[in-house]
């Protein structure tokens, strides 16, 4: 259940980016800082606990530890390039910075990303059943 919240935090942080962009509401720009904020806690918490699921891996599923590490390699480096964006925003809080089309896009691409990762890692769930208990 924790992969979800990343997941889902992440595209709201965008989107709420986005609106900001947009609109130029602070309201905006305060509700994405706080998506940002819950994904990358909850993303690294998410990542912990994949750590544990591969480590469960039968030694003879080499294709699944192999997408395993992709998948968590994928994921894990948007949720570092997130937190280096939080720790920013962090730093200059509460004062927040003007909306930038370069940032928008980024930030689209890095959930495009995630996206990605998340695509590997439900083919994970569903081939191999890596993170379901019998």
């Amino acid at each position: 259940m924790l992969i979800h919240f990343p997941s889902a935090l992440l595209p709201m942080d965008f989107v709420c980016y986005g609106l900001f962009y947009y609109t130029h509401q602070p309201s905006f720009a305060l509700a994405s800082l706080y998506a940002l904020f819950g994904a990358v806690v909850l993303g690294w918490a998410a990542a912990l606990f994949g750590i544990l699921d591969i480590l469960k891996i039968p030694p003879g599923e080499t294709d699944a530890l192999q997408k395993s590490l992709i998948h968590g390699g994928i994921n894990v480096s948007v949720i570092m390039v997130y937190t280096v964006l939080a720790y920013s925003a962090y730093k200059k809080y509460p004062t927040l910075a003007d909306a930038s089309l370069s940032h928008l896009i980024f930030k689209g691409v890095l959930v495009s990303f995630m996206m990605i990762g998340n695509y590997i890692g439900g083919s994970l769930i569903l081939k191999y059943k890596i993170g379901i208990e019998d």
